[in-house]
């Protein structure tokens, strides 16, 4: 059998970072252990922008999930219904999952780990070739 689409590091990295409303995701650097890559969002929306405003270079030491795949499809629900304002998932925990329970059929510990996966995710950026902050979802 061929690898799964989820379990690509890198296709792990996008589907959790678009969360964040980003319009570009080039890789700079990719190992077995770290992702090297700068984000970008648009110029208060507008269509036209200087490709340099609005950046944010990542790095992100990949995590090993064995639940991946029930995170990214939460990721996507979270994602597809504008549940999450910036950063911070705009449900409480349990309304969430009386949203995402009829879509995905899931039990609630199913739902509780990808939730947990989801909240233990950690992206770091990079200003001036430190790490300053990172990126991360919250309730």
């Amino acid at each position: 059998m061929g690898q799964n689409f989820f379990t690509t590091p890198v296709i792990q990295l996008f589907q959790f970072i678009i969360l964040f409303e980003i319009n570009r995701f080039t890789i700079l650097a990719e190992s077995e252990t770290t992702i090297r890559a700068v984000i970008g969002w648009p110029d208060d929306g507008e269509e036209y922008y200087e490709a340099e405003e609005e950046i944010q270079e990542i790095e992100w030491t990949v995590q090993k999930f064995s639940n991946i795949e029930d995170t990214l499809a939460l990721v996507g629900f979270i994602r597809d219904n504008r549940l999450i304002s910036i950063d911070k998932i705009i449900l409480s925990p349990e309304e969430l999952f009386e949203k995402i329970e009829p879509t995905f059929n899931w039990d609630k510990n199913q739902f509780d780990l990808a939730l947990d996966t989801l909240l233990n995710i950690r992206v770091d950026m990079i200003d001036e070739g430190k790490k300053s902050d990172y990126f991360f979802v919250h309730f």
